[in-house]
Parts: structure tokens; C-alpha cells; sequence
């Protein structure tokens, strides 16, 4: 018996060793690379917004006028207010730290470093949340793996401050959450109402957690009591309710500078019916067309979906449904299993399939990819995890381990060859049909450097020119930006283009990205120059 225990302590062990090894090597490596991205044309909106309610803060709270922010528009007259930026204000503070004095590859570089810290923090919560839910280490580092070596996560974990955050953030609610079910005391539950608060200061489709964790205990009370099963005070079980509620709404209130100025409850529906309404219907191509965002079909996002994630990936989350269903089936108490043992499954399969089916009949404007759903990424992946877990307690564990680590040392050499483009994934289905899509544009900054590189002297620029502001301010002094097809340089971004060769009238192709036989970026220059000269 000692001789079992021994071994099994050991195999503990060597997991949680497996479990360090991965956090700090992927830690390392996305220190030592996160210089290596895009800028982002979100990036500066992102700015400008915390930049804004830093001031409004600055003025309301410390009364402190900061004499660099003076130009800064007002709370009051600012048009998009309601995005939250409570998560971007230790970035704006190291800007106050260098009295706003620091350039904008400083800014940028700075964001996109805090950018990975705050994913690489929802990715520990995630890990947390899946061993607490499955009570298997081991589970719950391949949970871990395959998010975070998903190449469009990991490509977008530097630079985009709204989607890769809040799905950090979602994984973080998912740890506070499954504590504030299975330890329900006031400390668990604050702090789950603490977090569901920020991720909705983020984006306002968090408020779906506190809902989801009301209604669990609306149901399962309700049983309790109806099966004379509950020992719990009164007040415990009413009193819960109201104060997730005002927690929520409190927390919610006070990190978000907008709603002081026109009260919570008035900033709150405002914030909702802003972001149901967002009236962006700017061009894109899907499926070789190029479509208003008006014009998205419904099937727009299981398309983008079933192109864009790993083919294992979507197997493992239909083996997921299928594990669950065939337990339920077993259970002799189907509605104690779903309320018990399974709630964990089904409440992610009720959160994934609500996403999807609340951006398909709300017709929410979602564009250019799937990026505004990727939050829907981990339920994905807890389904996922049920299937694997299936599989190693009723196959050889070593020949699924095997596999695993295969495919997944497939999906990481993906990223590296392609480095720093991770953000353009096709799966091999997908990639057959890439040319059809929009392409992330992830080689600006490459581009650019290129041109810098080849070129001496004074340099005319026009196309996509925004990843200027990662070079240095010297570098910056060399370009001089132009109006479209002006330019004796000319980035494209292979926004609204079919296929891998657009036309420049007066222009040349001299340099281009490939990633996977699809362009995803050139660079192209005027041939009536050499003439004229």
C-alpha cells in the first residue's frame, strides 16, 4: 500500500514540476518576444480612452490638474466613454511615473508587455479553475496548453488590449467563480463579485457571470428546499442574493469614471445599449466576397470558427458533448448529476452555445474575424478538457499523453516558423481557402522595418504606415507620410483583397510576407520614380 502512495506522490510531483516548467518557460519567451509585434490600429484608440479617464480620475478623486494632459478631452465631451478602462490604468500610471514624457514606441512597448503579463495572470487563474474543477493536474496543463498555444491567442496576447484581456479576465471569473459555488462564504463570494465587476468594466457582456452564478443558486436552493435538504440560515440563503447584487453593481460603479457622471444605473443601461447598437458597417471579405458588416450572414462566426481553430481542437469539443451526454445518461438522477458532479460541463456548454446563439439572433456586429467572440474560447476548452479526461481514464494513458504532446509540439512548431504572425492561423482546411478571408494585418511592423533597412535618407510613405510609431523617434524622422498612392513607399495590409495580388497603378511588389501560400502583407514602390530621375 505505502509502496502505491509512494509512486502516486511521485507522479504527483513530477506534474507539479511539469506545471512550473511550463508557466516559466512560456513566461521567458513571451518576455524576450513581445517586442517583436504589430501595432495595432486599436491601440491608439485604447489610449486615447484610458488616457481620458485617467485625467477625469485625476481631476475628481486627487484634484490634481496634470499640466501634460491639459490638450486631453474631457470626460464629458468625449464620444466613447463607455469602454472600460479600469485594466489599462497601471499603463497610463507608468506614463505619469515618466512625467508623459515617453515616446510612442515606449507607450506601445510598455502596452504590449503589460498586455502579456495580465494574460500570462488569466492563464494561472485558468490552470487554478480547471484543477479545482476536473481535480486532475494534469488535465489542467493540457487546458492551459491549448489555449495558450492556440496561434491566434498567442499572436494577439501582446496587442489587443480589449479581446486577449477579457478573455484573461473571463478566466480569472471562472476561478472566482467555481470557489464562490463550492466554498460559498462571504470572502469567496466578494471576491468573485470583485472580478465579474472588472471583466464588466472591460466589456459589458460580463454581466452574464453574476447571472449565471444567481441563477445556479436560485436552482439549486429551490431543490434543496423542495427535498428538505437544506441546512442553511435564512438570511444566508436569502441574504446572498442581494448582496452579490449591490457588491456587483458597487464595484462596477466606482471603476468606471463614466458612470459618476451620470449615476450607475443610467451608465450601466447606456453602456448596454451603446455597445448592442455599435453602428461600425465598414467592408470585409468573406468567402471570396467583399460585404458591409450589415450584409454577414448568419453563419458568419461557426464559418470563422470552423476555418481559424486547430482541427483536434474542434474534435475534442464535440467528444466533449458526447462525454457528457453519455454521463448524464448513466446517472439514475439526471437533474442531481447536472446540479452536482456535471455542473461544471454544463455550465460551459450553456455559456459557449449562449454566446454563439446570442451574436447570431442579436445580429451583434462583430467583423474582421471572430476576435470580439474570442472569450467564447474558454468554455470552448473546458468541453475540451471533459473529452480528454474521458479519454486518459479508459484509454492508455501514455499513448493519449503521446498523441497529445505530438500534436501539440505541431500546433507550437506552427508558431514558430511563422513568428511573429500567429495571428493569421488557418487550419489545414482553412488554409485552402485563406485568399477568401480577411487577414489579420500582423506584418506592419516587419514592413516598415524593412523599408527602414533598405532605404537611406528621407523616405515617402502612404498605404498602412501606423507601425511608424514603434521606431525610434529618430528612425520616425526619416518618413514623411503621404496621402494614398503617393507615397514612394506603399504598405498594404490586404484589408478588403481576394487573392495574393492586388494592383498599384505605379507601384511594384518588392517585398512580401507569406504565411502559408497566402500573403498576409507588401511592401510596393513607385516605378515611375527611377524614370523620372
Amino acid at each position: 500500500m505505502w509502496r502505491a502512495d509512494l509512486i502516486e506522490g511521485r507522479k504527483d510531483s513530477t506534474t507539479k514540476l511539469m506545471v512550473i516548467l511550463y508557466f516559466v518557460i512560456y513566461f521567458i519567451v513571451g518576455i524576450c518576444v513581445y517586442r517583436d509585434y504589430n501595432y495595432t490600429t486599436d491601440e491608439s484608440a485604447e489610449w486615447e480612452e484610458s488616457i481620458v479617464a485617467y485625467k477625469y480620475i485625476n481631476s475628481e478623486i486627487f484634484h490634481r490638474d496634470v499640466p501634460e494632459l491639459v490638450k486631453v478631452k474631457s470626460m464629458e465631451e468625449f464620444d466613447h466613454r463607455y469602454y472600460g478602462t479600469a485594466m489599462q490604468m497601471p499603463m497610463v500610471f507608468m506614463e505619469d511615473l515618466a512625467n508623459f514624457t515617453l515616446t510612442t514606441s515606449q507607450i506601445f512597448y510598455m502596452r504590449h508587455l503589460i498586455t502579456f503579463l495580465m494574460c500570462f495572470t488569466g492563464y494561472i487563474c485558468f490552470y487554478f479553475a480547471l484543477k479545482k474543477i476536473f481535480g486532475d493536474r494534469l488535465c489542467a496543463l493540457m487546458g492551459v496548453a491549448m489555449i495558450t498555444l492556440y496561434p491566434r491567442f498567442y499572436g494577439s496576447q501582446f496587442t489587443d488590449l480589449k479581446n486577449l484581456i477579457f478573455l484573461s479576465l473571463n478566466m480569472m471569473v471562472l476561478l472566482a467563480l467555481v470557489y464562490a459555488v463550492e466554498k460559498e462564504n462571504i470572502l469567496t463570494i466578494f471576491i468573485f463579485t470583485g472580478i465579474s465587476a472588472l471583466a464588466t468594466n472591460q466589456r459589458i457582456m460580463a454581466v452574464v457571470f453574476p447571472i449565471v452564478l444567481l441563477g445556479y443558486w436560485l436552482v439549486r436552493d429551490v431543490t434543496d428546499i423542495i427535498k428538505n435538504k437544506t441546512e442553511k440560515k435564512k438570511l444566508m440563503l436569502i441574504g446572498k442574493y442581494p448582496f452579490v447584487i449591490s457588491a456587483y453593481f458597487l464595484i462596477w460603479y466606482m471603476i468606471s469614471p463614466f458612470a459618476w457622471l451620470e449615476g450607475p444605473l443610467e451608465a450601466f443601461i447606456n453602456t448596454f445599449k451603446n455597445f448592442s447598437k455599435y453602428d461600425w458597417n465598414g467592408t470585409m471579405v468573406f468567402m471570396g466576397r467583399i460585404i458591409t458588416c450589415e450584409e454577414r450572414p448568419w453563419y458568419y462566426l461557426p464559418v470563422w470558427f470552423g476555418l481559424t481553430v486547430p482541427i483536434i481542437y474542434l474534435i475534442l469539443f464535440l467528444a466533449g458533448h458526447v462525454v457528457f451526454i453519455c454521463a448524464l445518461r448513466r446517472e439514475g438522477h439526471t437533474w442531481d448529476a447536472l446540479l452536482g458532479r456535471y455542473k461544471w460541463a454544463a455550465c460551459c456548454i450553456l455559456l459557449f452555445w449562449g454566446i454563439i446563439g446570442a451574436v447570431i439572433i442579436s445580429d451583434s456586429r462583430i467583423y474582421v474575424g471572430w476576435h470580439h467572440v474570442y472569450f467564447a474560447f474558454m468554455p470552448f476548452t473546458v468541453i475540451m478538457v471533459n473529452a480528454l479526461k474521458f479519454f486518459m481514464e479508459r484509454f492508455p494513458k501514455k499513448i493519449i499523453m503521446l498523441s497529445f504532446v505530438l500534436y501539440m509540439a505541431v500546433v507550437s512548431g506552427w508558431n514558430i516558423r511563422n513568428h511573429p504572425y500567429q495571428g493569421v492561423y488557418f487550419n489545414p482546411v482553412g488554409r485552402q481557402f485563406a485568399t477568401l478571408f480577411d487577414r489579420e494585418f500582423t506584418a506592419g511592423k516587419v514592413l516598415v522595418d524593412w523599408i527602414m533597412d533598405n532605404t537611406e535618407g528621407q523616405i515617402t510613405m502612404c498605404g498602412e504606415t501606423d507601425n511608424r510609431l514603434l521606431l525610434s523617434e529618430d528612425e520616425k524622422s526619416r518618413i514623411r507620410v503621404t496621402a494614398d498612392e503617393e507615397g514612394e513607399y506603399l504598405i498594404d495590409n490586404y484589408r478588403n483583397v481576394i487573392g495574393n495580388d492586388p494592383v498599384h497603378e505605379g507601384y511594384e511588389e518588392v517585398y512580401a510576407v507569406w504565411v502559408d501560400g497566402y500573403k498576409i502583407g507588401a511592401v510596393y514602390r513607385r516605378t515611375d520614380q527611377d524614370e523620372g530621375t
